[in-house]
Order: C-alpha cells, then sequence, then structure tokens
C-alpha cells in the first residue's frame, strides 16, 4: 500500500511538473540593425572664376620735396617789398632770426625771403646780412617791379617770333641795387622770351638818395677809425668830407688821437684777439707798447697826454675793469673801477665817462669817477646808456641807447644829467658817437639799417645826416668799433 501511495506521490509530481510554465529563454540581443551610409552625390567641383588681374597704372612716384635753403641773419635787419632801399619796409629781422630763400637778384645783392617768418609770402633783404651756407646760383633769379608810387605805365605789343621792346616809366634810384636812367637790362617772359626792358625816368620825379642832402657846410677835420676786413682789423684816416681815405696802421683796431696830436695810442690785434695797447706816430708808425696786458683796448688819453685810461675785458670773466697807466717810465696799471669803454673828459678833469653798474645797480648806464682818487663803489651816473663821448667842452655826453623801438639810437645829454635829446631816428643800430673838435657834429657808426656799416656825420640837432665812409666792423665787436678826432 505504502509502495502504491508512493508511485502515486511520483505520478503527481510528475503530471505537476509537466504542466508548469517553462522558464523563458533570454532572446539573444538584436543585431544592431546597420545604418545604410549614404553615397554622397558626386557634384561638380566648382570653376573657379577667374578674377582678372588688374594691371597698375604707370603712376610716377611722389615727387620729393626739395629740402628748403635757409640763411641765418648776423644782425639787425630791414625787410623791404622790392630789392631796394627805396621800397616800402615791411619789418625788421633780428639777428639769428632762420629765414627760408626762396629767390635772388641776377648780381646777388638782394635775397627774396618768406615774411614774415613761417608763411608764403615774399619779400626782400640784403644779401650780405644773412649767413649762409646754401648755393645762391640754386636760387631763382626773380625781376622786381620797380619800387614807385606812381602808376607804371606799360606799353607791350607782343609777338610769339620776334623780340619786343618793353618801355617803363618809372622812378629811377642813384642807389646801385637797381638799374639807372636808361640801362637795358634782359628779361624773361611767357610771350616775349629775352624781352628787352628800357626804363625811362619820368622827368618830375627827383631821384632819392639814403639820407637827407646836406643843408651846407662840412664837419672840420678828420676821423681816425679801425675796420675789419679778411680777418683782420686795420686803422684808417679819412676827412670828414669822405676824401683822403689812407691806411695808417695794419693790425691795430681802437684808435685815440694824443691831445697834442702826435701819437695815436690802439689796440694791437691779431685776428680777433688781442696783444695789448701799443703807441704810433700820427702816421702810423710803431713808437712803442704801453702794457701787453692781451685783453687790454679801448684807450683813451688824459687831457695833459701823460696817462691812458683802458679797459680790461677778459674772455674767462664777467667783469671787465678799466685801469690807467702812465705812459712814460712811470707805467704801473692802477686799477679805477669796473667797468668798460672809458672816456676821458677835456680840459685838464680828472674825470672818466665808462659804462658799468654802481652798486649792483644802474647796470647799462654812463657813469663817470674821477680816475685818481674816485671811490669805484660810489660812481655818479648821468644817464641810461653807453659808449658815452665827451663833447670838445666837456658839458655835453653823447652816447647811445635804445628806442622805443628796440633800435640802437644817437643821444646827447647835459653833464649833469638834464636835456637828455635823441639825434638819430632811421631804422637799424647808430652807436659808438664822437663829436667834431667844433661841437656841432656827431660822428658815429650806422648798419644803415642792415644794408651795411658805414660811419655817418649829423649836426647835433638832428639834421644833415651823411655818410662819409663805408668801414665794415667784426659782427660781435662792432661794441669797441672807437672813434677819434684828428686834425
Amino acid at each position: 500500500m505504502y509502495r502504491i501511495l508512493a508511485l502515486l506521490l511520483i505520478l503527481s509530481v510528475i503530471v505537476i511538473g509537466c504542466a508548469a510554465e517553462p522558464t523563458a529563454t533570454p532572446e539573444p540581443p538584436p543585431a544592431p540593425t546597420e545604418v545604410p551610409t549614404e553615397v554622397p552625390t558626386e557634384t561638380a567641383e566648382p570653376t573657379a572664376t577667374n578674377v582678372p588681374t588688374v594691371a597698375p597704372t604707370d603712376t610716377p612716384p611722389p615727387t620729393q620735396t626739395p629740402t628748403p635753403l635757409t640763411g641765418v641773419v648776423k644782425s639787425t635787419l630791414n625787410v623791404r617789398e622790392q630789392p631796394t632801399t627805396r621800397a616800402t619796409l615791411l619789418g625788421v629781422l633780428k639777428k639769428d632770426d632762420v629765414v627760408t630763400l626762396v629767390g635772388r637778384t641776377e648780381d646777388k645783392t638782394w635775397l627774396q625771403i618768406n615774411y614774415p617768418l613761417g608763411e608764403q609770402t615774399t619779400a626782400w633783404v640784403i644779401a650780405e646780412r644773412i649767413d649762409t651756407t646754401a648755393n645762391l646760383d640754386s636760387l631763382p633769379s626773380v625781376i622786381a617791379a620797380a619800387p614807385t608810387t606812381a602808376a607804371t605805365q606799360v606799353a607791350v605789343q607782343p609777338t610769339a617770333s620776334a623780340p619786343t621792346t618793353v618801355t617803363v616809366e618809372a622812378t629811377v634810384t642813384t642807389s646801385a641795387e637797381t638799374p639807372a636812367a636808361g640801362t637795358t637790362i634782359t628779361a624773361t617772359s611767357e610771350a616775349t622770351p629775352g624781352a628787352e626792358v628800357t626804363i625811362v625816368p619820368p622827368t618830375t620825379a627827383p631821384a632819392e638818395t639814403a639820407v637827407p642832402p646836406a643843408a651846407g657846410g662840412t664837419p672840420p677835420g678828420s676821423l681816425l677809425f679801425d675796420s675789419y676786413e679778411n680777418g683782420t682789423f686795420n686803422i684808417y684816416k679819412v676827412r670828414a668830407d669822405g676824401t683822403g681815405l689812407q691806411q695808417l696802421i695794419a693790425g691795430g683796431s681802437e684808435p685815440a688821437l694824443s691831445p697834442d696830436g702826435s701819437r695815436i695810442a690802439y689796440r694791437m690785434r691779431r685776428d680777433v684777439g688781442g696783444l695789448g695797447i701799443a703807441l704810433a706816430s700820427s702816421t702810423g708808425a710803431y713808437l712803442s707798447t704801453v702794457t701787453e696786458e692781451s685783453a687790454a683796448g679801448y684807450p683813451t688819453w688824459s687831457p695833459d697826454g701823460n696817462n691812458i685810461a683802458y679797459n680790461v675785458v677778459p674772455g674767462s670773466q664777467l667783469t671787465s675793469q678799466v685801469f690807467r697807466i702812465g705812459v712814460g717810465a712811470d707805467n704801473t696799471p692802477i686799477a679805477v673801477v669796473d667797468g668798460w669803454r672809458p672816456a676821458w673828459q677835456p680840459n685838464g678833469s680828472s674825470f672818466v665817462l665808462f659804462d658799468g653798474c654802481k652798486g649792483g645797480a644802474d647796470c647799462g648806464s654812463v657813469l663817470t669817477i674821477n680816475a685818481f682818487e674816485g671811490d669805484p663803489q660810489n660812481p655818479t651816473v648821468i644817464t641810461n646808456g653807453t659808449a658815452g663821448a665827451w663833447s670838445p667842452s666837456g658839458t655835453q655826453i653823447a652816447f647811445q641807447a635804445p628806442d622805443a623801438n628796440g633800435h640802437t639810437q644817437i643821444w646827447t645829454i647835459n653833464a649833469d644829467g638834464s636835456n637828455r635829446k635823441q639825434i638819430t631816428t632811421d631804422v637799424g643800430t647808430h652807436g659808438m658817437p664822437i663829436w667834431s673838435s667844433d661841437g656841432a657834429w656827431l660822428f658815429y657808426r650806422s648798419d644803415q639799417g642792415g644794408l651795411g656799416w658805414a660811419i655817418f656825420a649829423i649836426r647835433t640837432n638832428g639834421t644833415d645826416a651823411r655818410k662819409i665812409v663805408d668801414s665794415n666792423v667784426h659782427p660781435d665787436l662792432w661794441v669797441y668799433a672807437k672813434l677819434a678826432i684828428a686834425p
């Protein structure tokens, strides 16, 4: 029985096992679906567009702007509308101004410049007053119009093939800068190359001169003066009317004639350096050496002829000094005062004019001091000015000083400092005055407003100015270009 039960149990288990749901067999993961690779359509390569290359136009390279020609003004210089001293004055240039050169006259005596400085308008200056390394021949030659206030009448019948005569009716100057009356000059124009131009002066307009005509009379006596030429100084003598010019001393400057007229004291020169003060006869023959102090110069005689006052202006010092020295056995130099450019008062006086300061003030003044016993710390101030010179009577003083426009002019004043008067009035530099022997005239140096240095005479009332003689000066030493009266 137990066997039957066991068998039935086994059969039950089998039947139940067959009826049970079979365990699901895990399916393998599906193979990845292959994404078809898209075959690109064969697109034709774009045809390159041939952009035409533009051939460059034959453009010439830019013209290089030429370097302008320039020059430096040597000293105060007038600027004119045309190349003549008769032309309108446009202005004044100062020393060391830099100018641009744009033209010249045919003879290169005048230069055309840009003026005002920095502008493109043009004007004219004297060529010799411009320091330049430029080749003036490279400047265009400019034919300027004649300076005249009257209307210029021109009759022209131009032809393209033949030269034409052009008659210009204009005022003609007698100066050397413009052609004289009847002069035929060559001009160039677009219509008439090589045209011949004849200048005919009008019958009514008088020629003008550089200075007012003399009213009559001539200054008495002669002058001793120095002139700087070819790198050296020489001393000359000339009559006050400009005649009889003669060289007295080679290698000398700053002359002074002794009261008796027999000896000339002067500064010995070598180039621009000094070798002391020497004496020569009235004819220029060397006599002796007063002092070998190389910086000594500007001698002036005492009224008795026994002493000389002079200045020492050493280049290595700021202060110059006035000394006096005996002319003879006692020749020990004695310091008088700090200053320069002494002038001994005539008529037996012991007083000396000089340029300097008083107590560190009033510098640039004309002062006076007793050359033997004066207090060097307490000289007498006469006036604000320099280069003082006594009148023959010793009662007046001539000197130089700037006017309201800055131009150096000649002035006079009484010895007591009263009655100061301006004598010269022209544009330019006027200085280094000295009196004529009769006290009626003054002689002085002038740069003629830039035209060139010369010696002039003028009456003490400011009239009858006239040029005596041309005389070059060293551009840095004109303030020592001393004059002296001679018989």
